[in-house]
């Protein structure tokens, strides 16, 4: 092991991973936590029916080349299923498929998804090429605009927007399409294109873990922390990073003491951030990205029921629903051994859910359910355990995808981790882990110059 050491300050993905890497490589690392357990958006839950549940379902992409970095580092990718296609429900319950399997591409290139017919895909064709236009140019004059004003200039069909494209872009930014910045979701698709030009057809794969997320993320972290003896410090809060002759030498705590160190990783959420950069030079921009970046909420519930959906996919999109997705925890885990059937739902950008209390949200979502679900309408209710999130990740809104900062700060041994910063993701966790990547092989660079 190294006699160099490093903090990491934030125990949820971007830190985890961020400690796990560099412990790989060798260096005394001292991982500080807040709050009473490590996790953050990964941490586990308990339903009211002892089912382990969490803060959100999680769906992974085949390009998502650092989530699996630290899957394989903690021993658990193998966890992991890809089944390439999703289900789209229509009010009433219609549904359709979508995804990468040939009966799903011809029903759409034949017009014969409900709503996308043949007129609607002639004229979606020429938004579609100009959409490419863009994503190719890529103008940062797009994170002046919506989503929605992009799509309305590019000439989306309504149709189009409705049954694809809006649940793609609240999938994948987490925020409404009348929020959410063109630019960010222009980068997305850009990166999208990027990851299958350089790693063929797998990249375009879509997945999602078998297990709780506090097994896929948590389980094998804890096995290797403690086997590179890390120092884990839960409920131990950072209050500013200590700086000595233009290097971070440590970090101050709340209690006033200070942990030395060779290197600093803060790997916290943007809220957090402002007050640990007081003393670093030229952190301007950073404290001030971070004061803009706003929280987002995400609305989970699960639901136990006494009978199926009969849902035809892992996860649904609901369309014109309280609910965003639901998924199938059945298939997704494996069936209940009491018969009964748990489901997840989701909703992004929750803001008017936000504002009810958690009776009132298990009474709209389960009515919504119900709406979408032919099965659902007599089945009876075994449990709902409502788990509001009003800071799930910072939103994609207009002006905040040009503003992120990166992680290289002006102290070479000091850099920035979370999926807020400026990496090549939006608020994912591949985000989250690409900019511990990148943290790290910042600090482990700053440390071997100085052997």
């Amino acid at each position: 092991m190294s006699d160099q050491s490093i903090v990491v300050v934030g125990g949820g993905l971007a830190g985890l991973a961020a400690t796990v890497w560099l412990a790989e490589l060798g260096y005394a690392v001292t991982l500080l936590e807040s709050n009473g357990s490590l996790g953050g958006r990964t941490i586990g839950l308990t339903s009211g029916h002892g089912d382990a549940i969490e803060n959100g379902q999680h769906v992974l992409a085949g390009s998502y080349d650092c989530i699996f970095r630290y899957l394989d580092s903690v021993g658990t990718r193998h966890l992991l299923e890809f089944p390439d296609e999703f289900g789209v429900r229509y009010p009433g319950g219609h549904v359709e498929t979508f995804g990468l399997r040939a009966r799903n591409a011809r029903r759409m290139f034949l017009g014969q998804v409900r709503g996308l017919g043949i007129p609607t895909l002639l004229r979606a064709a020429p938004a579609w090429a100009r959409l490419m236009r863009d994503v190719v140019r890529f103008d940062d004059a797009l994170d002046a605009i919506t989503v929605d004003e992009w799509f309305d200039r590019l000439g989306f069909p309504a149709a189009m927007r409705r049954i694809m494209l809006n649940s793609m872009v609240i999938g994948l930014l987490n925020e409404l399409p009348q929020f959410a910045s063109a630019h960010a979701f222009a980068a997305l698709l850009r990166t999208g294109a990027d990851r299958v030009r350089r790693g063929g057809p797998n990249a375009m794969r879509i997945g999602y873990p078998t297990v709780d997320l506090e097994t896929l993320y948590l389980s094998g972290a804890r096995r290797v922390l403690a086997e590179r003896n890390v120092d884990v410090r839960l409920r131990t809060k950072a209050v500013s990073v200590v700086v000595d002759d233009d290097r971070a030498a440590g970090v101050r705590l709340a209690d006033g003491t200070t942990i030395e160190a060779d290197a600093v990783v803060l790997a916290v959420p943007s809220w957090n951030l402002r007050s640990l950069l007081d003393d670093v030079p030229d952190s301007e921009d950073a404290r001030l990205a971070a004061k803009q970046l706003e929280p987002i909420p995400i609305m989970n519930a699960y639901v136990l029921l006494d009978r199926p959906l009969g849902t035809v996919a892992p996860w649904e999109s609901l369309l014109d629903s309280d609910i965003g997705w639901v998924f199938d925890r059945d298939r997704m885990h494996g069936p209940r051994p009491d018969g009964n059937h748990l489901y997840a739902l989701t909703t992004c950008a929750a803001y008017d859910l936000m504002t009810l209390k958690n009776r009132e949200v298990a009474d709209r979502l389960v009515a919504a359910l119900r709406a979408s679900y032919p099965a659902a309408r007599d089945a009876q209710v075994l449990d709902v355990t409502v788990v509001p999130w009003p800071k799930a990740t910072f939103s994609s809104r207009v002006g905040m995808s040009t503003i992120r900062p990166v992680n290289r700060t002006a102290l070479p041994n000091l850099a920035l981790a979370g999926d807020w910063t400026h990496n090549d993701w939006p608020t994912t966790m591949e985000g989250a882990a690409q900019s511990a990547a990148r943290a790290v092989d910042l600090v482990h660079e700053a440390l071997k110059s100085r052997r």
